[in-house]
C-alpha cells in the first residue's frame, strides 16, 4: 500500500499489506519462525528503515519497548483476502523509533512503524504476525516461538493493492488485490441455460454443503454481476445479490465467462 491509502468495500475496511515495497527475507514457519506464520519484511533496498502503513484503522493493545514491538487491533470489523470478515490483531517488531502509546489509533493509511533492528534481530526489516479474531492471547509454542491463537499467512489476510512484491511470488499465491485482477471493471456472467447456481458466504469453502442459497439465470434469461474481488485462488467472485448482500459463487472450470467492462445480461446487479 502507499502512504495514506484508504480501501473499504460494503461498509469494511480492507485489509491492506502494510508495505510499499515487500522482500521477505524469512517466511511462516522459517528459522526464527518455526510453528508461526510471522514474516521478516524489508524494503527495496537493505539497511534502509523504510516505513509501514496502518493495513486498517487500528489501535495500539501493547506495546514491548526492549524489542520495538506493538500489538494491534483494528477498532472494527475488517474485510480479509481469505473471505473473512471480522477482527484482526497483529504485531509489529524491530522499530528503533517505536513511539506508540496503549489505546492510540492508527487510521489505515497512516505511519504505523519504522523497519529497524531493536531487540533480537538480524538486518533492517519489519516482523509481521497477523490473527484473525480479537484473541490478545502472546504465548510460547512447542518451539519456544511466540505467537497468536489462530494466526494466518500474508497472503490470507492482507489485499496487495499498490505494493510491490519483489521476491517470494510462489510463496504468495494468489496476489489478491480489492479489485479484480484484469483491467477495467469485471463482470461474471451466468448464461440462462442454467436453472440452479450455488451461492456462498465469504468466510466458507464453496462446497455444496456451504451452499448459502442458489441464484437461477434461466428465470432471468441470464443473470450479470458485477465482481468485487476473487477468492479461494481465484476460483471464486465476490458479488453483491438482492436478497442474500456480498456472496461468493464459484467460477473455475464453468459456463460463466468473465468480461472486461461489457456487462451481458441486464438482469443481475451491476
Amino acid at each position: 500500500m502507499k502512504p495514506n491509502q484508504k480501501s473499504s468495500s460494503g461498509g469494511y475496511e480492507n485489509f491492506l499489506c502494510p508495505f510499499t515495497d515487500m522482500y521477505i527475507t524469512q517466511g511462516a514457519g522459517e528459522g526464527t519462525h518455526k510453528g508461526t506464520m510471522a514474516v521478516d519484511v524489508r524494503g527495496t533496498n537493505s539497511g534502509v528503515r523504510y516505513a509501514y502503513y496502518a493495513p486498517c484503522t487500528l489501535r495500539c493493545i501493547k506495546t514491548y519497548k526492549e524489542s520495538g514491538q506493538v500489538m494491534w487491533q483494528s477498532t472494527s470489523e475488517v474485510r480479509c483476502a481469505n473471505g473473512y470478515t471480522g477482527f484482526v490483531t497483529l504485531m509489529t517488531a524491530h522499530d528503533d523509533s517505536m513511539d506508540a502509546k496503549i489505546g492510540q489509533i492508527c487510521p489505515q493509511g497512516a505511519r504505523l512503524g519504522n523497519m529497524g533492528v531493536k531487540g533480537n534481530a538480524t538486518g533492517v526489516h519489519c516482523h509481521l504476525e497477523i490473527s484473525q479474531g480479537k484473541d490478545t492471547k502472546w504465548f510460547k509454542n512447542k518451539y519456544g516461538i511466540y505467537m497468536f491463537n489462530n494466526e494466518k499467512d500474508l497472503d490470507q489476510v492482507c489485499f496487495f493493492d499498490d505494493t510491490n512484491i519483489m521476491n517470494r511470488t510462489e510463496y504468495l499465491k494468489p496476489k489478491y488485490t480489492t479489485s479484480p485482477s484484469n483491467p477495467g471493471k469485471n463482470y461474471v456472467n451466468l448464461p440462462p441455460t442454467i436453472s440452479s447456481w450455488a451461492i456462498y458466504d465469504l468466510s466458507v469453502s464453496p462446497v455444496k454443503k456451504n451452499a448459502k442459497a442458489y441464484l437461477n439465470p434461466n428465470k432471468f434469461g441470464g443473470l450479470t454481476y458485477y465482481v468485487y474481488a476473487y477468492h479461494d485462488n481465484n476460483t471464486t467472485a465476490e458479488i453483491e445479490t438482492r436478497d442474500y448482500g456480498r456472496v461468493k459463487i464459484y467460477i473455475y472450470n464453468t459456463c460463466a465467462e468473465i468480461t472486461i467492462d461489457k456487462p451481458i445480461y441486464q438482469s443481475g446487479n451491476y
